[in-house]
C-alpha cells in the first residue's frame, strides 16, 4: 500500500512540474490556423513567377515575410489561470535577411502595427518585439529580440509575471521593416 501511495504521489509531483502551453498550433503543423496577421506556410512562399529565385524556407514553421516601409505581425489571444507564463521562442532567418537600420522605424511600436490604443513605446534598432498584454487592465509586457545572424535556429525564452488570471491576453510577434523573412519553428506559453 505504501508502494502504491509514493508512486501515486509521484505522479501527482511531476504533473503538478510539467507546463501546459496556453497557446494552439505552437508548432505550427495546422499552418497559420490559429495565428493572425502577416505569417505564411513555407508551402505559400514558393514562387509565383518561374523566373523568381526560389528561397528555402524550409517545409516547417511560419514565415513572416519583412515589408520594406511597414512592421509585420503575427497574433493569438489566449486565456491562461496563472499569473506567470514562460515564452518560448525558435525561430530562424531566412537567407538574406535585414532589419531597418534607421531609428525612426523604431519609434511608437504600437501605432506602427496598428494597435493605436496601447500606449507607446519604442523598440530596439535590428530587432523584432514579443508584446505579451492584458486587454481589460491596458498593461503590456514587451520585448526586444536581436538575432545573431545567420540561419541557424535561435530560441529565445522569457518569463512574464503579473499577469491577471483568466483575463482575454494577446501574444504578438512583431518585425521590424527589412528584406527577407522570419521563419517560426515553435512558439509557446507555458505555465506551470
Amino acid at each position: 500500500m505504501k508502494k502504491l501511495s509514493l508512486a501515486f504521489l509521484l505522479i501527482a509531483s511531476l504533473q503538478f512540474l510539467h507546463a501546459d502551453n496556453v497557446l494552439k498550433n505552437s508548432d505550427f503543423t495546422d499552418g497559420a490556423i490559429d495565428w493572425h496577421g502577416d505569417g505564411r506556410t513555407p508551402a505559400d512562399m514558393k514562387p509565383q513567377d518561374s523566373l523568381d529565385t526560389p528561397v528555402d524556407y524550409g517545409d516547417k514553421g511560419l514565415v513572416i515575410p519583412l515589408k520594406p516601409q511597414t512592421w509585420s505581425k503575427v497574433v493569438q489571444e489566449f486565456k491562461t489561470n496563472s499569473s506567470s507564463v514562460t515564452l518560448n521562442i525558435t525561430f530562424k532567418l531566412a537567407p538574406n535577411t535585414t532589419f531597418s537600420q534607421k531609428d525612426e522605424d523604431y519609434v511608437n511600436v504600437p501605432h506602427s502595427i496598428g494597435f493605436d490604443a496601447w500606449l507607446p513605446f519604442n523598440g530596439k534598432k535590428g530587432g523584432w518585439m514579443t508584446m505579451v498584454s492584458d486587454f481589460t487592465k491596458s498593461r503590456i509586457f514587451f520585448n526586444s529580440i536581436i538575432p545573431k545572424g545567420g540561419t541557424d535556429p535561435e530560441t529565445h525564452a522569457e518569463t512574464i509575471n503579473s499577469l491577471i488570471p483568466e483575463d482575454e491576453k494577446t501574444l504578438c510577434l512583431t518585425f521590424p521593416p527589412g528584406t527577407g523573412a522570419v521563419i517560426l519553428l515553435h512558439v509557446s506559453l507555458d505555465t506551470k
